[in-house]
């Protein structure tokens, strides 16, 4: 997966969790999906551990809107620190 694949799938679930109508039977089986596909093909060498706690914490995610918000942040804040590297 490349570092740009990674940024496009982590921004639309971002996008999907913070529409009003969330799915998160369908964010939470995109996650284990993408986390699958990390873990089989490997990783870009720019990826943090925060990316895979992100993946594995859908549930949490759902279950608590102040850990969400948390997650949010950092996940936007990993999405701009990357953005310069995949130019």
């Amino acid at each position: 997966m490349t570092l740009n694949e990674l940024r496009s799938v982590l921004q639309t679930i971002l996008d999907d969790e913070q529409s009003p109508d969330v799915d998160w039977t369908k964010i939470e089986t995109r996650c284990r999906q993408v986390l699958g596909r990390l873990q089989r093909q490997g990783a870009p060498d720019y990826i943090d551990d925060f990316v895979y706690v992100f993946f594995d914490d859908a549930e949490l995610r759902h279950a608590d809107h102040e850990y969400a918000k948390v997650q949010h942040e950092r996940l936007r804040n990993w999405l701009e620190g990357s953005e310069i590297i995949a130019r």
